[in-house]
């Protein structure tokens, strides 16, 4: 089994996505996501494990590729739910648009496994599901791929359903989930400075920022704060501090709350250092 993927990303490749446009909607555009299901009804590392808890455990792991379309569908909903994505079923390019993005990849196992968990009067059936898939963000002229990234949801231990079904639905949930977050991070919002807010004890409590309604801003977005320097002529960011958007008071305005780091915003802006603002989910 492939290890859980953590969705942590590097200013680089914020850095990267941001050089396609400041804040621009992107058009995403979802083609097919392959599913080539493997012989037998295990996969990987887990076709020796299971074989092994079949016989001690009552356990059994099969593939479920009924249920790729679910996963399509799934994947469609996370995107549409990207702040910078608009999101179309097939494919839909712009003429001359920079902003065309074509999203494949591929399906590498949809599973559920079902154990007969032994009580005093009888083996109840319980089941959990598992889903890896590859995505693919490629530039719809050109077909380079901008951005690969893997997907997995396993099982948690605490986790069984009483149904595959129920268990399915959870997974894809599950699923969700962790695509909007990793393309709400890859693909952030930077924001500026507007004014300053309330002030205490030396310490920055809030800020306006020029994003607001028109980009979707939604209250509880996370912002970090990084103070922009340089070191032999390459740009140094420092994070100083992280906001969060206590209410959206306009098109492009926006009060947040300074969750952490008020000194040393404050004191940041106090000499007229450059101030860089990225969201974060």
């Amino acid at each position: 089994m492939r290890k859980t993927v953590l969705f942590l990303l590097s200013l680089t490749m914020v850095s990267s996505m941001m050089a396609q446009g400041e804040n621009t909607m992107q058009n995403v555009s979802v083609m097919d996501l392959t599913y080539t299901v493997k012989e037998g009804t295990k996969s990987g590392v887990a076709t020796v494990v299971g074989a092994v808890l079949d016989v001690l455990s009552d356990q059994t792991t099969t593939e479920e590729p009924g249920y790729a379309d679910a996963v399509r569908a799934s994947v469609i909903t996370a995107l549409g739910n990207v702040r910078r994505f608009t999101v179309t079923d097939g494919l839909q390019v712009r003429p001359n648009d920079e902003t065309n993005i074509i999203a494949d990849g591929t399906i590498n196992y949809i599973s559920v496994t079902k154990e007969l968990k032994t009580s005093s009067e009888n083996k109840t059936p319980q089941f959990y599901a598992q889903i890896n898939l590859t995505l693919n963000m490629k530039d719809a002229v050109s077909g380079k791929v901008l951005n690969s990234q893997a997907f997995e949801v396993t099982r948690s231990s605490w986790l069984w359903y009483k149904s595959s079904d129920t268990a399915i639905k959870n997974a894809l949930e599950t699923l969700r989930t962790k695509i909007e977050k990793h393309y709400n991070t890859a693909y952030p919002y930077t924001a500026r400075i507007l004014e300053r807010g309330m002030e205490k004890n030396d310490k920055q409590k809030e800020l306006y920022i020029d994003l607001g309604a028109a980009h979707g801003l939604q209250e509880g977005t996370h912002f970090n704060v990084y103070a922009i320097g340089s070191i032999g002529g390459k740009e140094t960011r420092k994070q100083i501090g992280r906001l969060k958007v206590k209410s959206v008071e306009g098109d492009e305005v926006s009060l947040c709350k300074v969750s952490s780091g008020g000194r040393d915003i404050k004191a940041a802006i106090d000499a007229g250092q450059q101030l860089l603002i990225i969201s974060t989910d």
